[in-house]
């Protein structure tokens, strides 16, 4: 909200032109409680709005000389003529009075009661809406810091006021608020025994508006009180107020369905909500009742079991797609169908498909994009639903259809592209590898290539090791040396996946069958268990058999040098890549074998020219030394050590950070300290040189090593 909400001082700004701002500058170099005792009173409403803010800082650093003068201020403020004023103060409320409980105990804690807690309490009938709103929060925050025994006796009190208020309904909306705001605060009890007497009044209110207020607050009160009591107590007054002759009763009783269908028992769900929805959707003379109704349709079929769902109900559904069906056609309708269809079909069960099928294929020709958008986001769940076969039956046109959408339909499919694959037969997987490809060697789409990047790890999973070593590998290679950074740190999260199925599959040649390799952490991984949906483990001999096994080794060898090789390449940017794979291959990997395999070449960049490599080598040593394995590996130790005597001020905070102790348990697509460093060294696109020496340096370090001449465009 705009800070100047509310303000009404025009005479102040009549001659601004002719002002040179000095009368609105405030004094910084007052002290803090001097500032505010000078600017409190101010004519400008901007010199009050900026110190009532300033009201909790003031509190918390000295309580001690403000404790008594700051009460008097908050007194004299709440009767602000300008809402902004008073909205601001009431916001300050909570956590002012936090600091008095903290710094004054027993005392601090009356002030809270006796001072603080009326004036918000009083600011909840405020004139203004917006004052009346934050009014209503900041006593919810209020109740939470309070005794519970104080709630009774100087909060519910007021409560009663109100909801006895006949002289003012806005005082009786707001007590319905209240109710609905603290109920989960009083607990199951005190709201059954307290709350529910003040909403049976209120729901037989003579005001639509109290009615109305009660409707939309019900939902808060059923999930605090439970399904028994809700269903006994709550529900006969949901059922009143949904045919009450006010359209917007019944339209706040059609947005909190929901609420009440998730707390009541399942027999008075089917027997009881059904027919009332019915009656929105069906009877209801309102366009707004109808399709609010309409609008949580979905949520409200998922809040069945499959068996309850009646055919008609079934049919409302799938009718919002279709205007001559429905009293009050509304285009957002066919939104809220396509981006609730998931749920609607995992409540049914696959069994029911036929019945929602035709309505699908509908949607995903439909001329709206957002409609195909939420589509394509979904449909790897409605996937997993239906199974491989019927998936290849109804969904792969599908997907293949939002392949070739606009950019915003295809974002979709492509995120989720490991998980539909995941949901197709083996054989039937091979064929989008090349569409895959055609992602990845698009230059001008690096957020598809990101999410490529991202899942290329669990696609290691779904192919056998033919396909891994012929076509994933390149694919990762190529992703590992994109020019995006986001794309590369992503990838070098997927190596230990590939190395994984490596690895594994020497078990299975070696005549082993155990199928299983132990990772760094002890435990086994079940070589035939990648995922739940047949997987590319199956079968894997047959579609090896195309290959010697001297290929197959000669692929596998390949594979693991030109990781290793990353980690001495030309370029700086490569051998940062490396290191980043080696945070995460050190979790994912027999630590002997990542000791033996990639440690060496790891070490090797404690001396390398540039500094973002030895700044991300400090932080994956560190993280490497925390292992159990390497604790008392004298090689890693000296290595920390070395760049604990770096020249450069990065480098060597990211190699004491083991030291202070500070270092990940996980890999996390990298420490964001290390990002924030190096984004501001390098950005997205490029990875510009630290202090425009790398490429020097580059060149430097390749001369020394291979004599090979660096680009001086890398």
């Amino acid at each position: 909200m705009s800070d100047f909400i509310g303000l009404s001082d025009a005479d102040n700004y009549d001659n601004i032109e002719e002002s040179n701002g000095n009368e609105y500058v405030i004094d910084d170099s007052l002290p803090l409680i001097e500032k505010i005792k000078k600017y409190v009173k101010s004519e400008l409403v901007l010199h009050r709005l900026y110190v009532i803010r300033e009201f909790s800082d003031l509190i918390r650093i000295q309580f001690e000389q403000a404790n008594e003068i700051l009460i008097i201020f908050i007194e004299e403020a709440v009767t602000d003529n300008e809402p902004v004023i008073r909205q601001a103060l009431v916001e300050q409320i909570p956590s002012i009075s936090e600091c008095y409980i903290q710094f004054g105990r027993e005392d601090g804690y009356q002030k809270v009661l006796k001072n603080l807690l009326p004036i918000v309490a009083q600011l909840t009938t405020d004139r203004n809406p917006q004052v009346r709103m934050s009014a209503v929060e900041s006593l919810q925050d209020m109740a939470r810091i309070i005794r519970h025994q104080d709630i009774e006796v100087h909060l519910i009190p007021f409560i009663k006021s109100l909801v006895n208020d006949s002289t003012d309904e806005e005082h009786r909306v707001q007590a319905a608020n209240l109710c609905h705001n603290l109920a989960p605060i009083l607990g199951e009890q005190l709201t059954k025994t307290i709350i529910l007497p003040f909403i049976v009044k209120l729901s037989n209110d003579l005001s639509f508006r109290v009615r109305k207020s009660i409707a939309l607050n019900l939902g808060g009160i059923c999930q605090t009180i439970g399904v028994k009591d809700t269903t006994e107590l709550l529900l006969p007054i949901f059922v009143q107020l949904s045919r009450d002759e006010m359209w917007a009763v019944r339209k706040g009783c059609a947005e909190v369905l929901i609420f009440i269908s998730q707390n009541i028992s399942p027999i008075e769900r089917y027997s009881i909500l059904i027919p009332v929805f019915e009656e929105f959707v069906g009877d209801d003379s309102s366009r707004w009742v109808n399709n609010t109704a309409f609008q949580n349709l979905g949520p409200f079929i998922a809040t069945f079991e499959g068996s309850q769902i009646t055919p008609k109900l079934l049919n409302l559904y799938t009718n919002m797609i279709n205007p001559s069906t429905i009293r009050f056609p509304d285009s957002d309708l066919v939104t809220h169908c396509a981006f609730n269809f998931p749920a609607v079909l995992y409540t049914v069960g696959s069994s029911r498909w036929p019945e929602l099928k035709e309505t699908y294929l509908t949607l995903v020709k439909d001329t709206n994009w957002k409609v195909r958008r939420t589509l394509s986001h979904s449909i790897h769940e409605i996937a997993k639903i239906l199974g491989p076969a019927e998936t290849k039956a109804s969904l792969v046109q599908c997907f293949n259809l939002f392949l070739q959408d606009l950019d915003e339909v295809r974002v979709g499919v492509v995120r989720h592209f490991s998980g539909f694959l995941a949901s197709l037969e083996p054989a039937q997987r091979e064929s989008y590898i090349l569409i895959i490809h055609s992602f990845v060697n698009d230059p001008s789409k690096w957020r598809f290539r990101k999410l490529i990047s991202k899942q290329i790890g669990e696609m290691c999973d779904l192919f056998n090791l033919k396909t891994n070593l012929t076509q994933l590998t390149p694919i990762l290679i190529t992703l590992l040396n994109d020019s995006v950074a986001k794309v590369r740190s992503y990838a070098a999260s997927s190596v230990g996946h590939l190395i994984l199925k490596i690895l594994n599959s020497e078990v299975n040649y070696s005549g082993n069958n155990s199928s299983s390799t132990t990772t760094s952490n002890g435990t086994n991984t079940d070589v035939n268990n990648s995922n739940n949906n047949n997987n590319s483990s199956n079968g894997t001999n047959t579609a090896e058999a195309e290959l010697t096994l001297e290929e197959i080794n000669q692929l596998k060898n390949s594979t693991i040098e030109s990781i290793q090789c990353l980690g001495t390449d030309i370029s700086f940017s490569n051998r940062q890549v490396f290191t980043k794979i080696c945070g995460y291959l050190v979790d994912q990997l027999d630590p002997i074998y990542f000791e033996q395999t990639f440690l060496p070449n790891l070490l090797k960049l404690v001396h390398d020219p540039v500094p973002n490599v030895r700044l991300v080598t400090a932080e994956i040593l560190c993280k490497i030394h925390s292992n159990q394995h390497f604790a008392n590996n004298q090689d890693v130790v000296s290595a920390i050590e070395v760049l604990q005597s770096d020249q450069d001020n990065d480098v060597l905070y990211f190699s004491k950070l083991n030291n202070n102790n500070n270092n990940n348990d996980n890999n996390n697509n990298n420490n964001d300290d290390v990002n924030n460093v190096l984004n501001n060294n390098s950005g997205d696109f490029n990875d510009d040189n630290k202090n425009n020496n790398e490429n020097i340096e580059n060149n430097n370090f390749n001369n020394n090593n291979n004599n090979t001449e660096v680009s001086t465009t890398e």
